[in-house]
């Protein structure tokens, strides 16, 4: 039970806490001239500190703030008496971007490939601009200022907001650290992440000249699962397998990789919509015996990008900016413009409304054509492509197992609209 002594002197009363730990040994907290009120509630936090520790749990939430608005000064006390860990000493070695982004990265744990990359490049740009040897309590908010003047003449407008976000986010990590005491970053405004002008719609007419220039199911279906099921091109797709397949009910499985470290977040379950149904389908019986993965070509660890290019070149077809993201925007924009529900969307698109309005929808062809009165029809089966395909067995009858084939001879159906 810890008791509350009070000495008063010439300039005011100076309190103390007085604590018997286990073994009846007994600490002495010396809080200083203070009002009675923040002596007293002193007293009840070190009581709740030192319950936590002879039962060897956390302190509570609300003794834990207590502690970390405590100065210095009195916090030593308390991990002298045992009932607090040490602070960190500020150590005069890291004092420089490059030495507290290196604490900041291993104190993170292991990143996933994409995530290493994005921070090296922001750590290479921190050191480029202020120099390895630049001390982080010399940056000044007109330096910030400075850096981000420079990022914008080197670099597109959303490019540099990425990299200043990242800034904030690492000089932010710093003074939490007490390395400096305010960031020069905190006011600086980062601007937007998205550049409207590479936001591209890729029409039905399109994928589907794409699609028939495709050499094999695997490329079939790199260009049919974004933009006709919405999957994250390449983690997504390469992790899709056929065991996730479930053709009794036309739906699958989604390993969502990018954001599996989120709460309730790491899978989620899509509708084979009717548009991607044959690409699927045929891939299933042109499969290798064995075959696990839907896509294997996506699991060499290849860059799939410039023959994606020349396989769209080639299909006759202007390449568009962001090939895959692009693709998987379209698919959730044309499920919204059919006006399907919005819950269902962010559940099989994962992604919310906000996300998918800023990032991902573009101005079609015919939102132009509703205001200036021209009609523009794209159709969805265009017979001019090689390789049309007949609807199959399977397509038609669920029952049956995708691989019984009543006729060898079978042809696959041309993609349709995406539903």
């Amino acid at each position: 039970m810890e008791s509350l002594c009070g000495d008063s002197g010439k300039r005011g009363t100076s309190y103390r806490v007085i604590s018997r730990a286990p073994g009846n040994r007994r600490h002495t907290i010396r809080l200083g001239r203070v009002n009675k009120r923040i002596a007293e509630t002193a007293r009840l936090m070190i009581e709740s500190l030192e319950s936590a520790k002879a039962a060897g749990h956390s302190p509570d939430r609300e003794t834990a703030e207590w502690v970390g608005r405590l100065g210095d000064e009195i916090h030593s006390r308390l991990a002298r008496a045992g009932l607090v860990p040490p602070r960190e000493q500020t150590s005069t070695t890291i004092v420089t971007p490059g030495h507290h982004l290196e604490h900041l990265f291993g104190s993170l744990g292991k990143h996933k490939p994409t995530t290493a990359r994005n921070y090296a490049r922001a750590r290479r740009l921190l050191e480029e601009f202020f120099g390895k040897d630049r001390t982080l309590d010399s940056i000044t908010e007109g330096d910030a200022d400075a850096y981000k003047r420079w990022l914008l003449a080197s670099y597109a407008p959303a490019s540099a907001s990425v990299d200043l976000r990242r800034a904030l986010q690492f000089l932010k990590a710093a003074v939490r650290r007490r390395l400096i005491a305010v960031n020069p970053f905190a006011e600086v405004p980062c601007g937007p992440q998205v550049n409207d002008d590479r936001i591209y719609y890729v029409t039905v007419e399109d994928i589907e000249q794409v699609i028939a220039a495709c050499p094999d199911s695997d490329w079939r279906l790199i260009f049919a699962l974004p933009r006709y099921g919405g999957l994250r091109f390449p983690s997504e797709v390469e992790n899709l397998k056929w065991s996730d397949v479930d053709w009794e009910n036309s739906r699958f499985t989604v390993h969502e990789k990018k954001v599996e470290h989120h709460p309730s977040r790491g899978r989620r379950v899509v509708p084979i919509f009717e548009a991607s149904m044959p690409h699927l389908e045929r891939a299933y019986r042109e499969r290798a015996p064995g075959a696990v993965h839907v896509v294997p070509r996506t699991r060499h660890g290849a860059n799939l990008g410039t023959q994606a290019k020349r396989i769209i070149e080639k299909a006759g077809v202007k390449p568009w900016p962001k090939l895959f993201v692009n693709m998987r925007g379209n698919c959730s924009d044309d499920l919204e413009r059919q006006g399907v529900a919005e819950k269902a969307i962010n559940a099989w698109v994962g992604n919310t409304a906000r996300m998918r309005q800023r990032h991902y929808h573009a101005v079609r062809p015919e939102d132009w054509a509703a205001v200036t009165g021209k009609s523009v029809r794209f159709p969805a089966r265009p017979t001019s492509f090689s390789g049309v395909q007949e609807p199959s067995s399977l397509h038609r009858a669920r029952e049956k197992s995708p691989d019984v084939e009543d006729d060898p001879k079978i042809d696959y159906p041309r993609q349709g609209s995406n539903l």
